[in-house]
């Protein structure tokens, strides 16, 4: 994977907003907020900047390391990679555009929790996977190699910069736009998850054919 150091700007917007599109704060911002029903305001906001600053620190380290163990240690292609982090992106859009989202009934406990028992769930599960899973990860893999390593880096220090902000200003952004709003929102970037799936898909697959 040859690594280019270019930097873009427009290449830096493009990568911020598929950030912001894998990982779709807007739809789990109101699956955030229901695990912390009812919680102190400060607790909450700690809560969601440890979830962003987990899932930044995931991102960057697997970005660092994931491509030295693609290559040595499972001799995978970034065509291959293309092919299989597209379909996760087209499954893991797909389900949440046809089925249900999840209702507050199905987060109870967390509001029974302590804040170090919280602070434990904000790495497992609330910034991985739900932030940031294994699409939103071959993702940002992808782009290194197609936009640039420092298009790539700063694409995404913008777009968490976006979601640090979302998450501080939570209860505020869900009073102001309701529940509604950011359903819709996070059903529409949905689609452009699917899209970016299939897009990937075809191009992985194009030139794995190729190569045959």
């Amino acid at each position: 994977m040859v690594l280019n150091f270019e930097i873009t700007i427009h290449a830096i917007i493009l990568v911020s907003i598929a950030v912001i599109a894998v990982t779709n704060p807007f739809g789990n911002l109101p699956q955030f907020l229901m695990m912390t029903d009812g919680m102190p305001a400060e607790t909450r906001q700690k809560l969601f900047r440890n979830i962003v600053i987990t899932a930044f620190i995931i991102v960057i380290i697997f970005l660092i390391a994931g491509p030295t163990f693609m290559k040595y240690l499972f001799r995978v292609t970034l065509d291959d990679l293309r092919v299989a982090g597209g379909l996760i992106l087209i499954i893991m859009g797909v389900k949440n555009l046809l089925f249900q989202a999840t209702s507050s009934k199905d987060f109870a406990h967390y509001q029974e929790m302590t804040e170090e028992e919280l602070i434990k769930k904000s790495i497992i599960p609330m910034a991985f996977p739900m932030l940031v899973g294994p699409g939103t990860l071959s993702t940002m893999i992808i782009m290194m190699a197609e936009d640039g390593v420092l298009n790539t880096f700063l694409g995404i220090i913008t777009a968490f910069i976006l979601m640090y902000t979302l998450f501080h200003y939570a209860a505020l952004i869900e009073k102001v736009l309701g529940k509604l709003v950011l359903y819709v929102l996070a059903r529409i970037l949905q689609v452009f998850i699917v899209a970016m799936g299939v897009r990937m898909m075809v191009i992985g697959i194009k030139s794995l054919n190729a190569l045959n």
